[in-house]
């Protein structure tokens, strides 16, 4: 009898650390499907946000509002945001329904025809307006959701601005259905559950409608809301919904409405249902064998603790950022593939992490993320930028009597001080070919000071190099060539492989103007001579005979800086 009291209650200890173990993984599971959800769903707007800032600083766009042709503002619009909408006005968006565009006037009223609905245009002015006026008046995007007919809908704004005097003449809004992620399986039949809770109301087809209100009214006294990033000291809690226990736990979306949060639930009945049918099965092994019934719990509750504890510490690594993490696969039953699958997933991880790493090291960051965004695709586009050329006087006799570990750990720190001042003035490091770096400054974002960021660029780097030079065993002169102008910008090469660069003659002038300045003297052409403006020290040379130019071409050395320096 003794045995098997101990049996049973080594058991029931066993069940106890088991279900303490599996609330830990849930909770853990719950935050980190959280930080995934938020990172999915702006992963598919980035692109949205990316084309919605180009069409409101389109001066088509800005024409048409401030002449009030509303027939014109729409063609306009459909021509920026065809790609994204199956249909003119209503389709789909990255697989979400969507109801499609609107714009509204300097105060926030709906311009006609909207979205054809005017209730929803009525409270996606509404939304609009409750924000505060420094945000509608801040030029930047703002999300927000609304409640319409039974319906949420996530809107993206975007403030219209005259370019001249950065006024908001008009807000763009792009509107969404918003659509829960996927049910996530968990081990023992049980499933992440998700919805969307705006002022009190949640919505999503995940969660029963007759459980939804009653598990809004459970979490909100008990759970605060955890911000996407946190650290985890926040717990989830459990709730009973008709007499059934579940897991639930609540996160704040980036919006300024802080009544809209995503709720993620799972209910325990199912883990509860397969722990009691565990226990009865080892109280009843227990008393059938009498003589082995403790060795058998001890081994039974090893069994089971281990890998459910093991999951559980992994998760948390993994929520700190650890995707090499990887637990033992020793079992062939349901925690054994739950081992797979969690392997399968921190694989799939770390492979997204170290990709967006090495396109970051390959790419120009700027380049990368407009790549990632969809912006950047296969092709190119006219458009007025500025390339500078740098390159190392007399590099070829120091490599002859430098070894070749030496000449690459010069050129590493050469380039990498070039490009730190390359970003320091806004511009994108184009290509390295040996020791010549490319940068070009307006595509694919242009500015309207490309070619002084250039200018200056050039300076800066010939004085960066003079103080490198102060203490280095071997030092390095270069020669600088700046040119603006028109040229074709884009990802030029094969599907397979592609290279984002800029073409055209304004391209091989300042390539030759750069193998013709002297040491440690930047040539500009007589763009971007034009562009700098009064207070530069500049210096005009005789006309050069370029190769692939018929006519000499004007070029003018810059020797300081508008400020003198």
């Amino acid at each position: 009898m003794v045995v098997v009291i101990a049996t049973a209650l080594t058991l029931f200890v066993s069940a106890s650390q088991m279900r303490s173990a599996y609330r830990q993984t849930l909770q853990a599971l719950f935050e980190s499907g959280a930080r995934t959800v938020v990172q999915v769903r702006n992963a598919e707007l980035s692109a949205v946000q990316a084309r919605c800032r180009r069409l409101a600083s389109s001066p088509r766009l800005y024409a048409a509002m401030q002449s009030g042709d509303r027939q014109l503002l729409s063609q306009v619009a459909d021509d920026e945001l065809r790609e994204f909408f199956l249909r003119t006005k209503h389709g789909a968006v990255n697989g979400q329904a969507s109801e499609g565009y609107m714009f509204l006037d300097e105060k926030s009223a709906p311009i006609e025809p909207g979205t054809g609905t005017p209730g929803l245009d009525a409270a996606v002015s509404n939304r609009w307006r409750s924000e505060t006026q420094a945000v509608r008046e801040g030029g930047e995007q703002q999300l927000g959701y609304i409640d319409f007919s039974e319906c949420a809908y996530e809107v993206l704004f975007t403030s219209v601005v005259d370019p001249d005097d950065g006024v908001v003449i008009g807000t763009l809004a792009v509107l969404f259905k918003f659509h829960t992620p996927p049910v996530i399986p968990v081990a023992g039949g049980g499933e992440l559950r998700s919805g969307l809770l705006i002022g009190g109301t949640l919505f999503g087809d995940q969660i029963p409608p007759s459980s939804a209100q009653t598990l809004v009214q459970s979490i909100d006294t008990a759970v605060h809301p955890v911000q996407v990033g946190s650290d985890g000291s926040d717990d989830a809690v459990q709730v009973q919904i008709d007499g059934e226990p579940w897991l639930a736990f609540r996160t704040s979306l980036d919006t300024s409405d802080a009544s809209v949060q995503l709720v993620i639930a799972a209910s325990l009945q199912p883990v509860q249902a397969a722990l009691r049918k565990l226990l009865f099965s080892g109280v009843l092994s227990g008393v059938l064998g009498i003589a082995f019934g403790v060795a058998i719990a001890l081994v039974i509750a090893r069994g089971l603790a281990k890998p459910v504890a093991e999951l559980s510490a992994a998760a948390q690594r993994i929520g700190g950022g650890d995707y090499d993490i990887r637990v033992a696969v020793t079992r062939r039953d349901e925690m054994g593939l739950l081992a797979e699958r969690f392997n399968e997933m921190t694989h799939g991880l770390s492979l997204r992490d170290k990709y967006r790493g090495l396109l970051d090291m390959v790419a120009d960051p700027s380049i990368a993320e407009e790549m990632l965004a969809g912006v950047v695709s296969l092709g190119g586009v006219s458009t007025p930028a500025a390339v500078l050329f740098c390159d190392i006087r007399g590099f070829t006799p120091l490599t002859n009597r430098l070894a070749a570990h030496e000449v690459v750990e010069i050129l590493n720190d050469h380039m990498t001080a070039m490009t730190e001042v390359v970003y320091r003035h806004g511009g994108v490091v184009d290509k390295f070919v040996g020791d010549l770096i490319m940068a070009v400054f307006g595509a694919p974002k242009p500015g309207t000071l490309d070619a002084v960021r250039a200018a200056r660029c050039g300076l800066e780097m010939v004085r960066s190099r003079e103080r490198m030079n102060v203490t280095a065993a071997d030092p390095i002169h270069i020669g600088v060539g700046v040119a603006f102008g028109d040229m074709v910008a884009g990802c030029m090469g094969s599907k397979q492989r592609l290279n984002y660069t800029v073409l055209g003659e304004r391209v091989n002038l300042a390539a030759r103007l750069c193998s013709m300045a002297p040491a440690m003297t930047v040539y500009v052409d007589e763009n971007v001579c034009q562009q700098l403006g009064s207070g530069w020290g500049v210096t005009t040379m005789e006309p050069l005979k370029v190769k692939g130019f018929s006519q000499p071409v004007s070029a003018f050395r810059l020797d300081s800086m508008e400020n003198n320096t």
